[in-house]
């Protein structure tokens, strides 16, 4: 926290809002406190980066540095002491220091003689950074437990809710609570600690336009050229390396890059017995020569499903709408002994037909106009997840919300993108600020709990590459195909789970296979099981834990949802006239939250199904 008058109770404070932050038992803490009374941070974290116990300082100067996150690329030379070095840096470069640094990270700067707290993030906002400002107060952290510990109100905002049940996640800076908001990726947020002035501004500017007279080919080459230095600095020198592999083309990209000669890789794979994931990720795994683990969900899932959801919402602060598969996983990690954790995120940006509601289509490829890209992704970027519900879910000021906050939200987001000569660039443009930065964050955030987190493809370079290349290339495979092709051919042998078929088939032959798996899916053929099956699940084995949540008077008394409308929904789903998968989800994640955060009660250390010490 940072305030514009000396507060004798800083301290007690800060520790009130440090007990009610989710942590494990092996987590590591560190303080820093002003004498004068004005600015206030601590930062909890699994030991793995070395970041220094307490910050850092500059000699000769009053300012300070406290880091949270991991950074595998800071300008100016070896990373030996990455705060001391990083405000060093950004003394003497500002801005431009921030734009070059790679990792995913927030920065929290302190200069007691100017009396000024600059808060950075890094240029995608991969560390979600939640602040409020009461009476002259900042209030920042990475977990909203901790402001509500502050006294910051866990007052809920109707809009709020009205973007979550209608996208599945919010958009721009705002979250479930009218007084906090995210800080934008690539920012800093500056305020002062003599006058209580605060302001949030870019530090990086809109990504630059198309780059011109490249054929095709020439195109290819330049992604591929982008990515091999992106893998190469994310995984390069990191002792226990780790990679989420599955059957797809994104995390096998990673893999057919990495330089398994010099790196000691372990690959993990989750899902159900017989899977084509786990069949996929072992044949390739073998095929680099790297050590693989498989995690099986099983029934063990289902019956704990109760404690991921909790964990869960403790770890994204119930802001994201999750099946709670990875949960199951996360303590693998360090039992396989894995401290950093690459993940294939991003790699959407390549094959935009397979890209969950920003999947594109014929319509969207004969966009012409900014207007008509704005349709199309309002159109398509809803969940629908109401639809089917008689007189609405809602009650009071919510009701109302949803008729108006969704649309609202979203123009003002989508105000945001640069205008671009191919207007159907704007549904990627789109992805990168409001995907990635507010919904993948948030699905990155459950594993960063365990390890570190890194995103290769979220590489400045790469994504100004892809951002800018021609609409006909990121359609499907062609780009992942054409860098396999050239950096690790043998991986294009092996199916890719999503269509059934390797990815060197013809067209004719993926699409024979796409409806073979279909057809072999229903009748339930080993090896053709679906990657989970939550609507089942919620509809059979959780029924009893949904009724248990749902339909108890703490819920149903919120003033929030038609208790009507909540037992339709739930019987509804249970008797299969329809399918209410994600808005049940979405319900009982808000009111978990409610329960958990909400009410300010400190979260505490984790139970011991999660407990174990680093490897």
């Amino acid at each position: 926290m940072a305030s514009a008058e000396t507060r004798l109770s800083l301290a007690t404070e800060l520790e009130a809002m440090l007990a009610a932050v989710y942590r494990e038992p092996w987590y590591q803490a560190s303080r820093r406190v002003d004498e004068g009374g004005r600015f206030a941070v601590a930062r909890l974290a699994h030991g793995y980066a070395d970041l220094g116990a307490a910050g850092a300082t500059t000699p000769g100067t009053s300012n300070s540095l406290t880091l949270f996150g991991d950074i595998y690329q800071m300008p100016g030379g070896p990373n030996k002491r990455p705060e001391r070095q990083f405000l060093e840096q950004y003394a003497s470069r500002g801005d431009r220091f921030l734009e070059e640094v790679q990792g995913a990270f927030v920065a929290v700067m302190f200069d007691e003689s100017a009396g000024m707290v600059r808060i950075a993030n890094d240029r995608f906002g991969q560390r979600p950074l939640y602040y409020s400002v009461l009476d002259d107060v900042l209030y920042f952290s990475t977990s909203l437990a901790a402001l509500f510990a502050a006294g910051v109100p866990a007052k809920v905002s109707a809009a709020g809710m009205a973007q979550f049940f209608t996208f599945g996640q919010y958009l721009g800076c705002d979250t479930l609570y009218q007084d906090i908001q995210v800080l934008p990726a690539g920012s800093l947020l500056e305020f002062s600690t003599e006058t209580g002035a605060r302001r949030v501004r870019r530090y990086v500017g809109p990504w630059a336009g198309a780059h011109r007279n490249r054929t095709p080919s020439q195109w290819l080459d330049a992604i591929c050229d982008a990515m091999v230095p992106a893998v190469r600095r994310s995984s390069s020198g990191t002792a226990g390396l780790g990679l989420a592999l599955s059957g797809g083309l994104d995390a096998r990209t990673i893999l057919g890059l990495i330089n398994h000669e010099q790196v000691d890789l372990k690959t993990v794979c989750l899902g159900m017995q017989g899977s084509l994931d786990l069949q996929c990720a072992q044949q390739m795994a073998a095929l680099v020569g790297c050590r693989h683990h498989s995690h099986l969900l099983d029934e063990a899932f289902l019956g704990n499903f109760e404690a991921h959801l909790n964990r869960m919402v403790d770890l994204t602060g119930g802001q994201y709408l999750s099946q709670c598969i990875v949960i199951p996983t996360l303590p693998v990690y360090r039992e396989q002994g894995i401290r950093v954790l690459l993940r294939g995120h991003a790699g959407e940006l390549m094959h935009m037909r397979k890209a969950y509601a920003y999947s594109i289509d014929d319509a969207a490829l004969s966009i012409s106009s900014r207007e008509e890209a704005q349709d199309w992704l309002f159109s398509h970027l809803q969940s629908y997840m109401l639809k089917g519900v008689p007189g609405g879910l809602f009650q009071g000021d919510y009701t109302n919300a949803m008729a108006t906050a969704p649309r609202e939200a979203f123009e003002q987001s989508f105000a945001e993108l640069p205008d671009l000569e191919d207007p159907r660039q704007a549904i990627w443009h789109y992805f990168v600020n409001e995907r990635l930065r507010r919904e993948t964050t948030l699905s990155l955030g459950k594993f960063a709990s365990v390890c570190d987190v890194r995103v290769p493809m979220l590489d400045a370079d790469l994504i100004g590459l892809l951002l800018a290349a021609p609409v006909e290339l990121k359609q499907d495979e062609t780009i992942q195909r054409h860098i396999l092709k050239r950096c690790r051919p043998q991986l294009l042998s092996v199916v890719n789970a999503n269509v059934g078929a390797p990815m060197k088939a013809g067209l004719l032959k993926q699409q024979a296979a796409k409806l073979k798996m279909r057809v072999f899916a229903k009748l339930g053929v080993p090896g053709y099981q679906p990657y989970e099956r939550t609507g089942l699940w919620l509809r059979r084995e959780l029924d009893g834990l949904v009724r248990r949540i749902l339909l108890d008077e703490q819920c149903l008394d919120r003033g929030v949802f038609r208790p009507d409308a909540v037992r339709q929904v739930i019987d509804g789903h249970g008797t299969k006239t329809a399918n209410h998968t994600y808005l049940i989800l979405a319900m009982m994640i808000f009111e978990i939250g409610q329960r958990r955060l909400g009410g300010a009660q400190p979260c505490g250390v984790r139970v011991g199904e999660v407990a174990c010490e680093p490897a």
